[in-house]
């Protein structure tokens, strides 16, 4: 990566939050943001430009999702209860904020859930919230391709869109009528009013950070949900948030014990790398692999500080080093708790492919 390069992702990161971006993928937004400019002339204009840096992060931050998405993590979402709880803080609806909502595509689909369980016009506010003005304007629209509609229940695909040309489908008035869009940057701009949110979602998001810019927003995430409501991470983001404690396999399927000495160097690991401390992560980790070679959280984590340091490769072999530990029972015994061995492969699969 040339040096231009170089300022030109510290430049979307210190604005985004986002990391790793590939050469070619920074180059691509590049071109479709500025045509004719090059990287250095790029950085020079922004700090007089914020225009130009939005078009920017317009091309460079991820836009992918669709409905339904992740449907089993959706499916736990206690409708009900949320109404209950919004009730008796003296909330007339329930409050929803899906963050990092891209193109709408999880907003939505929490509305349509909303209908089927609360009925009609349901007492439901959803504000969803993305980085990137392009996607907003996706998702105010409405209007979505069979890919992103795939996963929509039958019934619903027939009740609640409305059928357009060349396959598409718009998202009926009854869901639209409970969603709102608004542009927020996670890592630069304030959150929503504090204590305010019964449902709070940020799924795919924090992923793309690093450790201490993670954090970070996580805290702040946590400060918008009120009394009693509930955070909902997706399943790669929760490996991004320091979670030092173990979970036991029950003793009748424990295969052989982890060395003790393994979980106080995980621990280590972890906080260094929140910390921002790339290369005191890695030394830490390192040798916590070496006390246990299958800690399949361990190798995660040593991925994302080599990433962390700047070392994509290192991390790409880390990140399968982590799915091997995952093949072989040890490997599952040590887990961050409410992380399950599909949240790490998940994570990791993700992460070597937006690696490659």
């Amino acid at each position: 990566m040339t040096r231009q390069l170089e300022l030109l992702t510290e430049l979307v990161r210190a604005e985004s939050g986002v990391r790793s971006l590939q050469p070619h993928t920074l180059a691509r937004a590049l071109a479709q943001a500025a045509p004719g400019l090059d990287a250095g002339s790029f950085v020079a204009r922004a700090a007089t430009d914020p225009e130009l840096v939005a078009r920017l992060l317009d091309e460079a931050t991820v836009q992918e999702t669709f409905f339904w998405r992740d449907a089993n993590q959706l499916g736990t979402i206690d409708w009900r209860g949320l109404l209950e709880r919004a009730h008796a803080r003296g909330a007339p609806a329930i409050e929803v904020w899906t963050a990092g909502c891209a193109s709408g595509d999880e907003a939505y689909t929490l509305a349509l859930q909303a209908i089927d369980a609360l009925g009609a016009a349901p007492p439901v506010r959803i504000l969803g919230t993305d980085l990137s003005r392009t996607a907003l304007a996706r998702a105010a629209a409405g209007v979505y391709r069979e890919r992103s509609l795939r996963l929509v229940p039958r019934r619903l695909r027939v009740s609640a869109f409305e059928p357009g040309p060349k396959r598409t489908a718009r998202v009926g008035d009854g869901a639209r009528a409970l969603v709102r869009f608004a542009r927020n940057n996670l890592v630069r701009d304030p959150t929503p009013a504090p204590s305010s949110f019964d449902l709070v979602l940020c799924r795919n998001v924090l992923i793309y950070f690093d450790g201490e810019t993670a954090a970070a927003v996580h805290d702040r995430l946590r400060r918008t949900v009120a009394d009693g409501g509930t955070l909902l991470l997706g399943v790669a983001d929760r490996l991004c948030v320091p979670v030092p404690q173990t979970q036991a396999t029950p003793a009748a399927r424990r295969p052989r014990p982890v060395p003790d000495e393994a979980e106080p160097l995980f621990a280590d690991g972890l906080a260094q790398l929140v910390l921002g401390n790339a290369a005191a992560a890695v030394a830490v980790l390192r040798r916590a692999l070496y006390v246990e070679p299958l800690h399949a959280a361990a190798a995660f984590q040593l991925g994302r500080a080599h990433e962390a340091a700047g070392d994509p490769m290192a991390a790409r072999l880390a990140y399968g080093r982590a799915l091997r530990a995952l093949a072989e029972p040890p490997g599952r015994d040590r887990l961050p708790v409410q992380v399950s061995a599909g949240d790490i492969a998940t994570a990791c699969t993700h992460r070597i492919e937006a690696l490659s």
